[in-house]
């Protein structure tokens, strides 16, 4: 078989399928999907480093609608103001700093308004609480509660001079005892942790459109 004869051959095959142009159609063909398979991988790569970075950043915000927002908004808010009131009164009650009357009956009368006062305070942060109960997070309902625990002491402290089972002499039982007053600063101490906590927890809050 010379080499004249082996291009005839070829030359039939070629007819025989349609001729050089469907070759080329097929060879096109075939690197198309190649390039598109390509293309399509390098996209999903994409939008995956894009789905991840999203995932990222629902992480840092919680997105919520604007009502559920303005209704947590209005609980917190009703919360702070009914403790703050009631700090405010324990502070009165039993002041880290001197700032009762000099007069020893001035300073018992004085006192004795300052626990009817820090009484209705504490009433009213612990319904406050109560009935907001289901709508907020355990571990803020639990610092609340511990505000309420350490503001009843303070309370227990000052009616316990008038326990006829107190058996101390009555000047001393005219006095806070030293520990009444730490007590004073750890209830500021968590009311201030507990309002970062909340300020954090409303500034991760996103409203969703």
């Amino acid at each position: 078989m010379t080499f004249e004869d082996i291009w005839k051959i070829v030359a039939t095959a070629v007819a025989s399928v349609g001729g050089i142009g469907v070759i080329i159609t097929v060879i096109v063909k075939f690197c198309s999907n190649i390039i598109a398979d390509k293309l399509s991988q390098k996209y999903e790569l994409k939008m995956d480093k894009e789905l991840e970075k999203f995932k990222t950043e629902l992480n840092k915000k919680e997105y919520v609608s604007k009502t559920k927002f303005d209704a947590e908004f209005k609980i917190y808010r009703e919360l702070s103001l009914a403790f703050a009131d009631m700090i405010k009164s324990i502070n009165l009650l039993v002041p880290i700093y001197a700032r009762v009357p000099a007069d020893k009956e001035e300073r018992l009368e004085y006192e004795k308004k300052c626990y009817k006062k820090s009484i209705s305070a504490i009433a009213k942060a612990q319904d406050t609480l109560n009935s907001n109960i289901p709508f907020i997070s355990e571990k803020i309902y639990d610092k609340y509660d511990e505000l309420l625990r350490l503001s009843t002491l303070q309370i227990d402290e000052y009616e316990e001079r008038f326990d006829v089972f107190n058996l101390r002499p009555q000047e001393l039982k005219e006095k806070f005892s030293s520990d009444a007053y730490k007590r004073t600063r750890e209830i500021n101490n968590e009311w201030k942790v507990l309002n970062d906590i909340i300020r954090a927890y409303l500034a991760k809050l996103d409203v969703a459109e």
